[in-house]
């Protein structure tokens, strides 16, 4: 899978840039504030529908954009990807309203047809390192959580789809039960709980699914990092171990377990905890178990590399992750996925720098990196990627 052109109009302080992209990757060069992240960001919605910078739609639209026109604010991402010789056109169309304050439309296009976000995803893969990445490990368990998403979204529609309802049913459960405790509604009520139930037995439905296909992928990515520490570093033994928080043992959803089998085993066991949390939920007005609380632990040796890790240490296993990350897109795509590395040589120190590139030119893996200081990007490694320059934009 490589990109072949990446279009984008009005997005962030880019009024119009284009690119054609080699096979083997492009290096965006350009001092601080000329827009080399947004390029990245915009390639990375492609693959995911959203930014990867955490932002919220409304604010990639550039300002002002529309005015000469008499139209709303807008933005604009197009690509064409090639995929074992099948080529296809992708696109995002943005329109915002209320004076830029809401998104007014957010459309999805695949060879040139209009289609939902479920359809766009997985048409372009992508391994995002960042140099905020580090906090995948000390951050808090949401920050983990969501490459975790983002991970298995691009490799199955159906998860994509039950994360999504999952959330919608956890906040109307979550009104419910805050309702609940402002009337100091009892947890024996039968009314109550029989109304509680409904929400109940969606909340499994969706839940018990998500919590089996991270169990089965955390359990690759754990394969894979693993060796990708043995071969990257010597005396570090990193690790990775899905912890969930309804109460049953990861190991017991992976192994020769069906996925559905899985999500079976699962919502039985998210039932009873929510069963099981009844009262506090009643007391608190919220939803105690689920996975919308999991987290993933990084392990070295068997000891938590957040409490007890270096920074060196921390951001090698990122790293390692990263290529973990790729490693299982590849077991179950078949897919190559694009390298979008957003200033990350700087952060590293020149050996494990040569490490990350020799190992995306051994893979063949396309790479679009982005760096202020050229000399960075002065490897053998980046011979054959093209080169695109950004400026800082003047106001207009």
């Amino acid at each position: 899978m490589h990109l072949e052109t990446i279009s984008i109009a009005q997005f962030r302080c880019h009024a119009g840039v284009r690119i054609t992209v080699p096979d083997a990757g492009v290096r965006i060069v350009g001092p601080n504030g000329s827009g080399k992240t947004s390029i990245l960001e915009a390639i990375g919605m492609l693959a995911i529908t959203r930014s990867f910078r955490g932002a919220n739609d409304r604010d990639v639209v550039s300002w002002g954009s529309g005015k000469d026109f008499g139209v709303a604010p807008f933005s604009r991402i197009e690509a064409t990807v090639e995929t074992d010789g099948e080529h296809r056109r992708l696109g995002i169309a943005l329109e915002l309203a209320d004076g830029g304050e809401t998104v007014q439309s957010k459309r999805f296009f695949v060879d040139d047809k209009l289609t939902t976000a479920h359809g766009l995803v997985g048409n372009l893969r992508t391994v995002t390192f960042t140099p905020e990445d580090v906090q995948l490990v000390i951050g808090p368990p949401a920050d983990r959580r969501r490459p975790l998403d983002v991970l298995i979204s691009q490799l199955d529609r159906r998860y994509m789809r039950r994360l999504a309802a999952y959330g919608r049913v956890l906040r109307q459960r979550n009104g419910l039960l805050k309702a609940f405790a402002r009337d100091r509604v009892r947890p024996e009520a039968t009314a109550a709980v029989m109304q509680l139930a409904f929400w109940d037995e969606q909340l499994v439905a969706e839940g018990g699914y998500l919590i089996a296909r991270r169990a089965q992928v955390v359990d690759k990515l754990d394969a894979a990092i693993r060796r990708r520490a043995s071969s990257m570093s010597n005396g570090n033994d990193f690790s990775l171990q899905y912890d969930p928080r309804v109460r049953m043992q990861a190991e017991s959803l992976t192994g020769d377990l069906s996925l559905d089998d899985a999500a079976v085993r699962a919502n039985e066991a998210f039932r009873r905890d929510l069963e099981a949390h009844r009262e506090d939920e009643f007391r608190r007005g919220m939803t105690l178990t689920g996975p919308h609380r999991d987290d993933v632990l990084y392990l070295n040796r068997g000891r938590s590399l957040a409490r007890f890790g270096s920074r060196g240490q921390q951001r090698l296993a990122v790293l390692a992750l990263k290529l973990a990350e790729a490693d299982v897109i590849s077991m179950e795509s078949g897919d190559t996925p694009v390298f979008l590395l957003d200033d990350i040589l700087s952060e590293l120190d020149p050996r494990h720098r040569s490490m990350l590139l020799d190992e995306l030119a051994n893979r063949q893996a396309q790479t679009i990196l982005t760096s202020a200081d050229d000399e960075v990007l002065d490897h053998p490694a980046l011979e054959a990627l093209g080169r695109f320059q950004t400026v800082v934009p003047t106001e207009r």
